[in-house]
């Protein structure tokens, strides 16, 4: 095999003998476990446990019940962030509906429209310059 093609950061393959195992390899010094990699199994079946309702929240230490609620907790507050702005949007569009529908007084006209704006142009200017 040819080494040069190989990537200059990942060095050469190690040299392997006929009869080596994955036991007889040495692991390289950047491999570090995983945090809760001792504990994985157990923190398996206690969150499987917790969502098929076998356990309950208060079953759990606290350390392992945050991490179990933190997320709960984050999409909460950003759902209730973004379903506000829909909330005083909606109500906006009611109560102006409402006014619209129900309301005695007469609407205000702010001016007169476009249409009758050129027709009032075209009578004053019809008759050219004098």
């Amino acid at each position: 095999m040819n080494e040069k093609n190989r990537p200059a950061e990942t060095g050469p393959a190690p040299k392997l003998t006929n009869n080596a195992t994955a036991a007889s390899i040495s692991p390289t010094a950047d491999a570090r476990p995983l945090i809760g990699h001792t504990v994985e199994k157990a923190l398996d079946a206690a969150l499987w446990r917790l969502r098929t309702g076998e356990i309950g929240l208060e079953d759990l230490t606290p350390g392992l019940a945050g991490f179990c609620t933190l997320s709960h907790d984050d999409g909460f507050k950003a759902g209730v962030e973004s379903v506000a702005i829909e909330l005083r949007q909606a109500l906006s569009d009611r109560d102006r509906y409402y006014q619209a529908a129900f309301s005695p007084r007469a609407p205000i006209k702010v001016g007169p429209s476009y249409a009758d704006l050129e027709a009032n142009r075209r009578s004053t200017y019809s008759g050219g310059a004098k």
